[in-house]
């Protein structure tokens, strides 16, 4: 039975950890007596999503993603913020007569009989990831008590009456509803009579609201006040950046303005400074794609390329899969544009252009430190190129990114960068083209009925119709804990190029681009496309979403 097992046992039984590093963490626990789960987290061994996985099969209850759920308000109306917040809850929903209220602390039987007295109601404790529990708890008791659209609506009343608007209050308001709702990038657009406010969820850009336009130049001289950009200066682009808090978590926020017909345009960026580590799990990869992976990142020497366009989660895989290499045993080293995770174990470096530290000098510089494996956060030049592939194929495993549409296309973007042909043969490994797309919200997701003559007009092959099946394809809807979207959450959808000496060979002897991707396609690679198209036949997405993404 799970529950008699201790959770290392069940960390490692699930894949999140290894033998190896439950003894570094027994080891220092010795030295630091905290529960070995807080150890292995602080060692960045497992992340909280994960031991909260572990937990809830120990206690054979339902995990819970809280990134894709919104407590109802009649369930968080039953249990005060401060409770909450002390005794770490969120009060999930009512379903019937069930009051459902996630936690990591399962055997809380005081906690239990105090939501069962607050509510009448029978409780079910479900599992969430500890640290998402207490972010998310401050964000929506926040949203009960401080409803930023209300407040927004009354800003534009005030302002159409003329009254006196505080702005700094409207960008905080405009930021803060844009970091409760998972927003990558904010964009204020003036047009002749209004300003628009876009919000990008998911890869996709939402219209949240519009403000009158006298409002514009207040707002603008705001967030370069704060981004400590020029403010009498609106006819150059300028870049800025600050950092902003809000209930207690830090971002660092990207300002860019650019002079238009209407007036300045600007897209704020948001990057938490809390980011939680990602596993080859979440990305969404089916068992034979990860299992690929995994081996590939496992491989001593040679070079593994994650290519695609900007924003399709090729670092967030690169680092995924390199928390599956043994930092123990192996002496890992990175050159980041920043770095955005941190790792224990590894040592992280920052690109410094202006001190003379760039991605070759890094490389230069590795060689001399004994690694085994080195991460270079992107080949942008010939010489970063050069000197990724001859460190590859003299003993040293090499993780980065490229920028080409597809697997194949990195052959002849490697030969633009003037690496020989037979130098990319022996080099590289393999290389994992990837887009994102959205996920159907589990929530709301409706079944369609759909028939096999129309999936194959639309592209979905008889093989794969007949492996996957056609009776769980989905159709979005829209609910409260999708933002009425009908998609939450987003999944990498790749393709995976593997040399064998075949394809080496072909490289070699310079071969077309249509020549590797025949061999390629024998030797079983599936396209990006038809990778979506599973997702579809799945119910993970829809093709509307791959036709979105993929060409």
């Amino acid at each position: 039975m799970a529950d008699n097992k201790p959770i290392g046992q069940l960390l490692k039984e699930l894949g999140f950890v290894t033998d190896e590093q439950i003894k570094v963490a027994l080891k220092i626990q010795k030295a630091n007596p905290k529960f070995l789960g807080e150890i292995l987290e602080d060692l960045d061994f497992v992340t909280s999503s994960e031991i909260a996985q572990a937990i809830a099969l120990q206690h054979n209850l339902e995990y819970i993603n809280l990134e894709e759920i919104v407590p109802s308000e009649e369930a968080l109306r039953l249990v005060p913020k401060q409770i909450a917040i002390s005794k770490n809850i969120l009060p999930i929903k009512i379903d019937n007569d069930v009051f459902i209220v996630a936690t990591q602390e399962v055997n809380d039987i005081i906690t239990l009989d105090y939501l069962r007295k607050v509510s009448h109601k029978q409780v079910k404790f479900v599992v969430g990831d500890k640290k998402a529990i207490v972010r998310f708890a401050e964000i929506f008791y926040y949203q009960l008590e401080n409803p930023i659209e209300h407040e927004i609506a009354k800003i534009v009343k005030d302002s159409l009456e003329n009254k006196d608007i505080n702005v700094p209050y409207l960008v905080d308001l405009i930021l803060n509803n844009a970091i409760k709702d998972r927003v990558t990038d904010i964009h204020i657009v003036p047009e002749s009579t209004t300003i628009n406010i876009f919000y990008r969820i998911d890869g996709v850009l939402e219209h949240y609201y519009s403000l009158p336009k006298k409002l514009h130049n207040q707002i603008v001289a705001r967030i370069k006040i704060v981004g400590d950009l020029d403010i009498s200066e609106q006819r150059k682009p300028q870049d800025g950046a600050f950092t902003y808090t809000f209930l207690n978590e830090e971002f660092d926020l990207r300002i860019s303005t650019l002079p238009t017909n209407h007036g300045e345009n600007i897209v704020i960026r948001l990057l938490s400074k809390n980011t939680s580590l990602f596993s080859l799990a979440n990305l969404g990869l089916n068992k034979k794609n990860s299992k690929k992976i995994g081996e590939y990142f496992s491989k001593p020497y040679g070079i593994i390329l994650v290519v695609g366009p900007t924003g399709s989660g090729k670092t967030t895989t690169l680092y995924s899969a390199l928390r599956k290499i043994n930092p123990i045993k192996k002496n890992i080293m990175t050159i980041e544009d920043p770095i955005e995770y941190k790792f224990s174990f590894v040592r992280q470096t920052q690109l410094n252009v202006k001190a003379g530290y760039t991605f070759d000098a890094a490389i230069k510089a590795f060689m001399r430190q004994d690694p085994d494996v080195m991460l270079i956060g992107e080949i942008r030049d010939e010489k970063t190129a050069e000197l990724a592939v001859r460190a590859s194929i003299t003993g040293h495993l090499v993780l980065s990114t490229l920028h080409t549409n597809d697997a194949v296309g990195t052959i002849p973007r490697l030969i633009d960068l003037n690496i020989p042909p037979y130098l990319i043969g022996s080099g590289l490994l393999a290389v994992i083209a990837q887009r994102l797309v959205r996920k159907l919200c589990e929530h709301c997701k409706e079944k369609v009925q759909i028939d096999k003559e129309e999936l194959i007009k639309e592209g979905i092959s008889e093989e794969m119709i007949q492996e996957f099946g056609i009776n769980n394809i989905y159709k979005p809807v829209g609910c409260p804990n999708c933002r009425n979207i009908g998609y939450s959450g987003r999944v990498a959808i790749v393709e995976i190029l593997e040399i064998d000496k075949t394809i080496e060979s072909l490289i070699a002897s310079n071969a077309s681009v249509l020549q590797i991707i025949t061999q390629a396609r024998k030797n079983g690679m599936r396209s990006i496309k038809e990778d979506g198209y599973e997702k579809v036949l799945t119910g993970i997405t829809t093709l509307d979403e791959i036709k979105r993404v993929v060409n």
